[in-house]
């Protein structure tokens, strides 16, 4: 793991809450792009002053060439900024200074090879998805093949917003096997997140 800040406080943050006060420490993009280190995930701060600008071939280097996945911080997060780190190939996109429990379970997603949206943007992206689906004549079902009755249940929950606790209250089951439903779901749907199968389910594909 790598952190890429000049914020002395939000980097003792992010130590603290990911437990790693070892991990490698640049202060510039400069520095970390010509670090030439191998992949790894890269929280980055985005009040870095030298960070390029999406276009630049620099960060193609950094995607493509080093394979690192990037966690793109904010400060003051939105939602459109998120949608371009993440179209530029940002693995996650969060609050600089979020929660321990949040920074955790975003590289826990992004350990699992899955992309964090945010529950922001993944409701705005919820309402797009809706709208498309109530303008379609003839909603798919065609996600459905292959799961169970649970699994569709689970999956229509979390498409619509849902997170897995309020799943797991709504089933009467636990947290730990709404995920175990959440992986196999996304096996049988040949998708790698949560993101991918909303999209799918809302029929956007």
């Amino acid at each position: 793991m790598i952190f890429l800040t000049h914020d002395s406080g939000l980097l003792k943050h992010w130590q603290r809450a990911l437990n790693r006060g070892k991990a490698p420490i640049f202060h510039s993009f400069a520095a970390f792009h010509d670090s030439k280190t191998a992949a790894q995930i890269v929280w980055i701060d985005s009040a870095v002053k030298d960070l390029p600008p999406w276009t630049d071939p620099a960060w193609a280097s950094v995607f493509l060439q080093q394979r690192h996945k990037i966690i793109f911080t904010s400060s003051a997060p939105s939602d459109d900024e998120a949608i371009t780190a993440l179209d530029a190939g940002c693995t996650g996109y969060c609050h600089a200074f979020a929660d321990v429990a949040t920074l955790r379970n975003v590289l826990q997603v992004v350990e699992s090879g899955q992309v964090w949206v945010g529950p922001s943007l993944l409701q705005r992206l919820i309402k797009v998805a809706n709208h498309a689906k109530s303008s379609a004549s003839t909603p798919s079902i065609h996600w459905q093949t292959g799961l169970s009755p649970r699994e569709i249940q689970v999956a229509t929950l979390a498409a619509n917003g849902a997170s897995n606790l309020q799943i797991a209250s709504m089933c009467h089951i636990s947290e730990r096997t709404i995920k175990a439903h959440l992986s196999s779901i996304f096996q049988k749907m040949n998708v790698t997140d949560r993101l991918q199968m909303t999209l799918r389910v809302h029929g956007i594909s």
